[in-house]
């Protein structure tokens, strides 16, 4: 199965690039129509990572790295292609159709963002560990131990 055609490009149109890679890169003017940082994919003390919110596309001049937001989402979270559309829609509150590989609509409810729903729960997971490691009274000897 896989997602209609139509959806994915709702999704790419109506994502604000600048929004979804500013939850990871600080963005700073880089000219008109253009914002730029520290790419997130290579050490660099220079900004060489573009954003162009207009066009809805990134570049890195440094390690050569591009595309559109979806491609972002793959890179940065390492995701497949399908999950990063799905994280993208749920963002957005648009709820995505899907065909079978002979065109006809089907869905897949049981599958629909698994590992999105994964990722979450390992984040709520690592803030829950981390909020008792810096909290709790007993956790004195991890905190010595981390510094």
């Amino acid at each position: 199965m896989r997602i209609r055609r139509e959806d994915v490009e709702h999704v790419r149109e109506h994502t604000r690039i600048d929004e979804v890679v500013a939850e990871h890169v600080t963005l700073k003017s880089g000219g008109v129509g253009s914002l730029k940082g520290l790419c997130p994919f290579h050490d660099e003390k220079t900004a060489s990572f573009h954003v162009r919110p207009q066009v809805g596309l990134w570049h890195c001049f440094g390690c050569g790295k591009g595309g559109d937001v979806i491609s972002f989402v793959q890179d940065v979270d390492h995701l497949g292609f399908t999950e990063s559309v799905e994280l993208l829609a749920a963002r957005m509150g648009y709820q995505l159709h899907y065909e079978d590989d002979d065109g006809r609509g089907a869905t897949r409810r049981d599958q629909v963002g698994q590992r999105q729903r994964l990722v979450e729960a390992n984040r709520a997971a690592a803030d829950y560990y981390a909020e008792q490691l810096s909290t709790a009274g007993d956790a004195v000897a991890g905190r010595q131990f981390l510094s």
